[in-house]
């Protein structure tokens, strides 16, 4: 049997029925050529473009390698940052770099990345009259009833509240509180899950710490059936979620992810110390954020503050 070298024709046919997604025993029935040389061909020329891209982009490479932490710093900030303090190097967007790890061009591992942003789903908000009483006079209210305008997310003190559960059947857990606005996360060491002792520990941590707080949010867990008191003694409303919707906390939930890099779960919680919650708070806290164009939660916190849109 003759062989004979792939010229710049075929390669150049290879390359367009490739591109327009035919597999590699399609071209070869087109072209009259075995699928092995294909695949081949096609070997050689990514092994080529990954060296040309490593060639090409040595120095924006070795950043993302010095410089990116799944925990505290991501793919997005690491090249925002690349860009800001390198404008005259060479770059690509975050997106490309996601295709290069997808494609396991460079050295860090699509497992080792942060999790993707999923979408809220809507909530959907039927108010009729007879619930307007409710509205008024009641501390509880299902979260169908929270004002549209909350979802603005535009001024600080609405908060989402959950329970971070360690090591199955051991009574201590974490307490989340976050911000709506600016996703300033506190984390509260609870020694047990029964729903009084979870209330003096949110009530005095609140106290404590002079937070801000017009709303909350929780779910429908056993531990909050009491939180309603707080709501009393704080003169905010509490809302509840429905059942099995998390997405309608979602920005507990987000959160709760990120605190899972830090203990992860099946992680018992009897050695952890209060102020090594503060410690990963602070962490997170301190995390720039894209929806915040790569400011961070204190950032935001600070501007509130300052343009007055609390009340100190």
């Amino acid at each position: 049997m003759n062989y004979k070298q792939l010229d710049e024709r075929k390669k150049a046919q290879i390359d367009i029925l490739l591109e327009d997604g035919n597999s590699m025993r399609e071209v070869g029935r087109k072209l009259n050529i075995s699928h092995s040389t294909i695949s081949r061909y096609k070997r050689q020329v990514y092994k080529k473009r990954e060296i040309d891209i490593k060639k090409k982009y040595e120095h924006f490479i070795k950043y993302l390698y010095q410089n990116y932490d799944w925990k505290c710093k991501g793919i997005e900030v690491c090249v925002h940052q690349y860009k800001k303090y390198h404008p005259n190097k060479v770059s690509v967007s975050y997106q490309q770099v996601y295709n290069w790890i997808n494609e396991g061009k460079i050295d860090i591992r699509a497992q080792d990345t942060c999790y993707k942003r999923r979408k809220r789903k809507k909530a959907t908000n039927g108010m009729m009259e007879h619930l307007k009483w409710n509205m008024k006079n009641k501390t509880v209210l299902p979260i169908r009833l929270r004002p549209k305008k909350l979802e603005k997310r535009e001024e600080m003190g609405h908060l989402e509240i959950d329970l971070i559960i360690g090591k199955r059947n051991e009574y201590p857990a974490i307490i989340s509180i976050v911000d709506r606005c600016t996703r300033v996360v506190k984390l509260v060491k609870a020694e047990s899950k029964y729903s009084y002792h979870i209330d003096k520990k949110i009530l005095d941590y609140i106290k404590e710490h002079d937070i801000v707080v017009k709303s909350i949010t929780v779910d429908n867990g056993l531990e909050f059936q009491s939180l309603g008191k707080v709501g009393k003694k704080l003169g905010v409303k509490i809302y509840k979620c429905d059942p099995y919707c998390s997405f309608q906390r979602g920005t507990n939930e987000k959160l709760n992810g990120i605190v899972r890099r830090f203990i992860p779960k099946g992680k018992s919680l009897y050695t952890v110390e209060q102020q090594y919650l503060e410690d990963i708070s602070f962490k997170i806290n301190s995390i720039p954020r894209k929806m915040f164009d790569f400011k961070t939660p204190f950032a935001i916190e600070y501007n509130q503050l300052l343009n007055g849109a609390v009340e100190i």
